[in-house]
C-alpha cells in the first residue's frame, strides 16, 4: 500500500496530492516505534519539527508537547491515532483559513 500512496501523490491534482500527502506522512511516522497505526509523543514531536517547521515554535519544552499532546488525545490513550491527526490539521487548516482570509491576492500575472 505504501507504494502505492506515494504513486498517488506524484500523478495527482492539487488536493488528491496534499490528501495523500496528509494519509502518507502520517503512516511514516508512525512506523518508527510502538503501535504502527498510532504517534507517540516522540513521533508527534519529530513529525511537527521536519513537516511543520514554520508552526513549530522551536522553543517549545517538553512540558509544551505533554499539553499537546494531551490535547490531540482526545481518547486519552496516549498516542495520536489517525482521526485525532486529521482533526488537528483541520483545526490547523481553519486557523490558516483564517489568519490569511484579509491578505491580499497574488497580482495578477504580467501581460
Amino acid at each position: 500500500m505504501r507504494k502505492e500512496a506515494s504513486h498517488l501523490v506524484r500523478m495527482a491534482q492539487n488536493l488528491e496530492q496534499a490528501l495523500a500527502t496528509i494519509v502518507v506522512t502520517f503512516q511514516q511516522y508512525c512506523q518508527r516505534s510502538g503501535d504502527k497505526h498510532k504517534l507517540c509523543q516522540a513521533e508527534l514531536k519529530e513529525l511537527l519539527h521536519k513537516e511543520l517547521p514554520t508552526w513549530t515554535p522551536t522553543e517549545l519544552r517538553e512540558c509544551d508537547y505533554d499539553k499537546l499532546m494531551s490535547a490531540l488525545d482526545t481518547n486519552k490513550d496516549c498516542e495520536v491515532d489517525f482521526e485525532e491527526y486529521v482533526h488537528s490539521l483541520g483545526r490547523l487548516c481553519l486557523f490558516c483559513h483564517e489568519h490569511f482570509r484579509g491578505c491580499p491576492p497574488e497580482p495578477p500575472c504580467p501581460q
